[in-house]
């Protein structure tokens, strides 16, 4: 369902992929003068959650014509927007303690930003995030503006616990470690990363149509009559 969903509007996702790759290639030439070099791999792991926040609206409109300009409006709530922030930021301060803990001596000053590196960085989060925030959290955040970030919490992880976390987090991994491969053999300066993620993205927005709208086919065309009557996973 999600690559089928992918292939009815591949512009839309194309575009997703490419600004991405144009993203990671930008941090690239700007990093060196501008900013040390380090925090190449900080802006890498703040990059996914806003990429997902996109993503789930791009979804919505792809599934479902007649809510695309909804959807696309809900990403100027500042809400959806501080929340996809803290979850990065979240993920930048549990990386600074656990290599502060375990890999004091890193020097990340030698790390050298190679093109696709941002967005490799970016995706080797997703398993971390769906681990910490549930299967369908972005897409809550977005398409529920009558949910608080708690709310969307405890809906989106109690769905995973319920449809298997474990099994959604090796899928996720698996999905992350075929991108990565393919980027180093196919030398896609971090393209194939940016298309796992955006990938990633529209599966986040499935897991949500299956699980809160009962919805487990893609509809264009239509709009489910249940939409915004969430029931409780738990």
């Amino acid at each position: 369902m999600t690559l089928q969903l992918m292939l009815r509007a591949p512009v839309r996702f194309s575009v997703a992929i490419l600004l991405l790759g144009c993203l990671d290639a930008f941090m690239l030439n700007l990093l060196p003068g501008a900013i040390p070099s380090p925090w190449g791999i900080e802006l890498g792991k703040l990059l996914l959650p806003l990429a997902w926040v996109v993503v789930a609206a791009l979804a919505r409109g792809a599934d479902n014509s007649m809510q695309n300009r909804k959807s696309l409006a809900s990403l100027t709530r500042p809400t959806v927007w501080v929340a996809a922030l803290a979850i990065g930021l979240g993920l930048i301060t549990l990386d600074m303690v656990i290599y502060g803990l375990l890999f004091p001596d890193t020097h990340w000053q030698d790390v050298k930003l190679l093109s696709g590196r941002v967005v490799e960085f970016a995706g080797a989060q997703a398993w971390i995030v769906t681990l910490a925030a549930g299967i369908c959290f972005f897409p809550l955040l977005v398409l529920e503006p009558t949910l608080s970030f708690s709310e969307v919490l405890r809906l989106s992880k109690s769905a995973t616990e319920i449809n298997g976390r474990n099994t959604i987090s090796w899928f996720i991994t698996g999905v992350l470690c075929v991108a990565l491969m393919m980027d180093s053999f196919v030398r896609a300066y971090g393209l194939t990363m940016a298309a796992g993620i955006v990938f990633m993205g529209v599966l986040n927005y499935v897991a949500y149509r299956d699980i809160f709208e009962r919805q487990s086919a893609n509809s264009p065309e239509t709009v489910n009559a249940g939409a915004g009557k969430l029931p409780n996973p738990c």
